[in-house]
């Protein structure tokens, strides 16, 4: 957890009180934004803070931080002042004059890559150790969120009897079962073998990737291990989330129907797909079979 001690004895007593009915993960995603504008505001009281205030700091975020990251932070702290408005802590939200960053959600070429920037990253695999290579191969042939990779379980790995290999991704309604990609599998196969792991996935509740210092990894240990093999392919502008917009449209080019990728996703509507038709030119013209069946990848030839 972040220091809490930036937050003095009354406004954490309010957090806690607005964080009761939320998981610890986002628990802390809100508190660390709190804390970053309590840092930026030199620990100005809470519940004194002023729109100007508030109009700064989000002017000082948009010049540091993604698009995304920037509407991320407004919404939180606006979340957290409706309900200090709401509790009559304050008596009006702050936030409501400000401005929100907006988010094209339009994917440009900037966060797609392309089949031939994927094979730049399939050839430096090598010089990653092999839990790092599973992590990359999987981020880019299943189009996961990055929590869905950090919570996977030996347990949500499955066999058909035809020898097909699958996954279970996510929660809920967003729960769902989706292909691998055969070299996928053959990694987890040699990294289950480097670990000292018997042949037969047996289903249990054990992380599959962990570290040296704990049973399972972190969002912050993928990013890390993206950002390195990205930089040894020379691709540093891209990132882990690019993983999925490059999943989906390459997939949409190369003939998948956006129902399939809708459910290969979680996506709650297909209609998702039209962020992407701006840059399926830009891209090298059951989801996971169109990667599959393409000969200009040389994922398929390992």
């Amino acid at each position: 957890m972040e220091n809490t001690n930036v937050l003095n004895e009354n406004e954490f007593e309010i957090f806690n009180q607005f964080a009761q009915k939320l998981n610890p993960s986002t628990k802390h995603d809100y508190l660390s934004k709190i804390i970053l504008m309590k840092v930026y505001l030199k620990e100005k009281d809470l519940l004194e803070v002023t729109k100007y205030d508030c109009n700064e700091f989000i002017e000082y975020i948009k010049d540091r931080y993604a698009k995304s990251t920037c509407e991320k932070i407004y919404s939180y702290l606006h979340s957290f002042y409706n309900f200090m408005n709401k509790k009559e802590y304050i008596e009006i939200n702050p936030f409501t004059y400000v401005k929100k960053p907006e988010v094209s959600r339009i994917k440009t070429k900037e966060d797609v890559l392309s089949v031939q920037e994927i094979n730049q990253l399939v050839e430096i695999l090598p010089k990653l150790n092999i839990r790092d290579r599973v992590i990359m191969i999987f981020l880019a042939t299943t189009g996961c969120l990055l929590n869905e990779l950090v919570n996977l379980k030996w347990k949500d790995l499955m066999m058909d009897d035809k020898n097909n290999t699958y996954v279970r991704l996510g929660k809920g309604k967003k729960e769902r079962v989706v292909k691998l990609h055969p070299y996928c599998f053959k990694l987890i196969e040699d990294y289950r073998d480097y670990s000292g792991l018997p042949e037969l996935i047996l289903p249990s509740d054990e992380f599959v990737f962990t570290t040296q210092k704990s049973n399972s990894i972190t969002d912050r240990n993928v990013r890390l291990i993206v950002k390195k093999a990205l930089d040894l392919a020379g691709l540093p502008q891209y990132s882990a989330k690019d993983f999925r917009h490059s999943f989906a449209a390459i997939s949409l080019r190369l003939g998948a129907n956006e129902e399939d990728i809708k459910n290969q996703l979680g996506w709650s509507d297909k209609y998702y797909a039209i962020r992407y038709k701006y840059v399926l030119n830009f891209v090298d013209s059951e989801s996971v079979d169109y990667l599959m069946s393409n000969d200009h990848l040389s994922i398929n030839n390992k």
